[in-house]
């Protein structure tokens, strides 16, 4: 028999041992980098998502935010409308010179670019930029300011001779802001006017009743079609009369009858505007000869008037007035002294001269009524 070679297994053993001990050692550190990695790679993602986080939490915020700005600039438009619902005409409609009133967006606009949109998950918003939508709040602000300020004057302008100068001063306080504005410049030229006309000094009367003329004039510039502007042109030209010559007087009373038949036009249920075309009439009926001649040479169209006309335009006068009113009466009656109806005439003066005196005009009429009720009163 061939002779049998003997290996020893424990060295094999022990080689294999060590390869398997080698192998796994390997294995765990390839695993332990692998770990490591996705580790990292989780660490990233949580990171990642904490990000998308607050990204979203910074989105919903900003969003919120604008709903609150909306919510402010709805607001505004709301209170305003509402202001302007309960006021005269103008306070909407005449805003076209620098205050370009509330937005040259429509509430129907604003209705559709802030509701949200049904049957979406998400909410999309078409944003106006960051200094628009601040320029829109500030004018907002701006139109809130001038109403105030207009109300505030026009309660003035009903009071006492002394709230006719406080109105004056709160407007001149504002013209930086407002001085191009038709709503503020006619406001302008009757707080004026009535200044003067309250006034006890003649050099004041003078300087306040051209004044009121230049304001008046402005007014027209800013909008000539505003039946203010016109009446308060008008009613402040007329007032300059007694400073001026004959021929000047004839020119001014053409302009005058003008800027009144606009206003009646724009505004034909004005009260004031059909009294003042009467008193307009009545004074052309009341021209002196030489101031007709003089009339006729500088003038080819002199307007016409008649007692009859103004009678007509007062009666008109004291309908559209929801209240008695004692000048409007006080001409009333003296259309009809003219007329030869006496009986009439004191009718007129007795009604006018039992409504209260409240204003300087007030007072003049009464004075002029209490003459005249002396006159007429011992024919009967």
């Amino acid at each position: 028999m061939g002779n049998k070679i003997s290996v020893d297994s424990k060295p094999v053993f022990g080689i294999l041992a060590g390869l398997i001990s080698s192998s796994l050692a390997i294995w765990l550190f390839y695993e332990r980098i692998s770990r490591a990695t996705r580790l990292d790679s989780l660490k990233e993602t949580n990171y990642n998502i904490a990000q998308l986080h607050s990204a979203i939490d910074s989105l919903r915020k900003e969003i919120e935010d604008l709903k609150a700005t909306k919510s402010l600039k709805t607001d505004l438009n709301s209170e305003i409308d509402e202001d302007s619902k309960s006021k005269k005409s103008f306070k909407v409609v005449r805003f076209k010179k620098t205050l370009s009133y509330l937005s040259s967006t429509s509430d129907a606009d604003y209705q559709s670019a802030w509701s949200d949109c049904e049957g979406q998950t998400e909410e999309f918003f078409d944003f106006p930029e960051n200094d628009a939508l601040a320029e829109q709040i500030e004018s907002n602000s701006s139109a809130k300011e001038a109403i105030d300020l207009f109300d505030k004057v026009d309660s003035l302008l009903e009071g006492s001779s002394d709230d006719y100068k406080i109105a004056f001063g709160l407007l001149t306080d504002h013209e930086s802001e407002f001085g191009c504005n038709v709503e503020y410049l006619w406001r302008a030229a009757k707080s004026c006017r009535m200044s003067a006309q309250a006034s006890s000094d003649a050099k004041m009367q003078k300087e306040l009743s051209f004044k009121a003329v230049d304001w008046a004039q402005r007014a027209l510039a800013a909008d000539e079609s505003n039946a203010e502007a016109n009446k308060w042109f008008a009613i402040s030209l007329g007032a300059t009369s007694c400073y001026c010559s004959v021929s000047e007087k004839i020119r001014n009373g053409v302009l005058f009858k003008e800027h009144i038949d606009k206003a009646i036009e724009i505004s034909p249920s004005d009260y004031l505007l059909h009294h003042l075309l009467g008193r307009f009439s009545f004074e052309v009926s009341s021209l002196s000869w030489i101031e007709r001649k003089v009339a006729t040479a500088l003038f080819k169209n002199i307007p016409n008037g008649s007692v009859e006309e103004a009678l007509s335009k007062f009666m008109l006068s004291e309908k559209l007035r929801a209240e008695p009113w004692k000048t409007n009466s006080l001409y009333i009656a003296k259309c009809f002294i003219k007329l030869g109806e006496n009986a009439q005439a004191m009718h007129w003066i007795n009604l006018a001269l039992a409504i209260p005196v409240v204003t300087p005009e007030d007072r003049l009429s009464q004075d002029e009524l209490v003459a005249l009720s002396a006159k007429y009163n011992s024919n009967f």
